[in-house]
C-alpha cells in the first residue's frame, strides 16, 4: 500500500518536457505535466546540496495526495494521472447526450443530467457487472425536453420492484439514485409515477 504523501506543490506547464525552473530553492516540489516527454506525472524536488544541485524526481504510487498551491486544490495520483480530490459540497456535472447510459463508478457522487430532446434511460447494472459500495449517491436531473427513465437491470430492484422502471415527472425535475445494498437500489424525487 502507497504511503499517501500531503504538502504544497505546484504544477509545472510544459507539453513536451519537465519545464522546471533551471534552478530551484530547497523544498521546491512540481508535478510535471502528463505530456512530458520524461518523468510524466513524477514529482520534482529540489535538492539544494552545494556542489550536486539538481532535480530530483520521484515516481508517484497510486494513492499519493498533494495540494497544488498555484490551483488551490488537492489532487490524487490514480496509479495513471493526478485527478482532483472532490471538495466537500461540490460534486460532478455530468452531461448525458446518448439515449441510453448504464452506470458506471465515475458516476457515484455526480449529477447526471440529460440535456436532449429524445428519452433517455439510465440504467442501473447488476452488481455482477459493476459492484457500487451500500450508500453510493447519484442525482440525475432531466434538463432537456427527453423524458428520462431509471431502469434497474435484471436481477437488480428498484423500490422493491424486480427490473422496475420509472420516469421522472417532468422537465427540470430531479431523482436520488442510492445504492441500500448489493442489487438493491431505491430512486426517490420528482418520480412520474410509482416504480412498476
Amino acid at each position: 500500500m502507497a504511503m499517501p504523501l500531503s504538502s504544497d506543490r505546484n504544477r509545472t506547464t510544459g507539453a513536451s518536457g519537465p519545464n522546471l525552473p533551471r534552478t530551484g530553492t530547497a523544498g521546491d516540489v512540481f508535478i510535471v505535466p502528463e505530456a512530458a516527454a520524461e518523468h510524466a506525472n513524477a514529482l520534482a524536488l529540489w535538492d539544494g546540496e552545494p556542489g550536486t544541485e539538481d532535480w530530483v524526481f520521484f515516481t508517484p504510487q497510486e494513492g499519493w495526495e498533494v495540494h497544488v498551491a498555484d490551483e488551490a486544490r488537492h489532487v490524487r495520483f490514480d496509479g495513471t494521472a493526478w485527478l482532483p480530490v472532490p471538495r466537500p459540497g461540490i460534486v460532478t456535472i455530468r452531461t448525458l447526450t446518448a439515449t441510453a447510459h448504464v452506470l458506471e463508478p465515475v458516476d457515484a457522487g455526480c449529477i447526471l443530467e440529460t440535456t436532449g430532446s429524445a428519452p433517455v434511460t439510465v440504467t442501473i447494472p447488476a452488481a455482477a457487472d459493476t459492484p457500487f459500495e451500500t450508500g453510493t449517491l447519484i442525482n440525475l436531473t432531466q434538463v432537456g425536453t427527453g423524458i428520462a427513465t431509471v431502469a434497474a437491470a435484471a436481477g437488480v430492484s428498484l423500490n422493491g420492484v424486480s427490473s422496475g422502471s420509472v420516469a421522472v415527472a417532468t422537465r427540470w425535475s430531479g431523482v436520488a439514485l442510492t445504492c441500500r445494498g448489493t442489487d438493491a437500489w431505491i430512486v426517490q424525487g420528482a418520480l412520474a409515477g410509482e416504480v412498476t
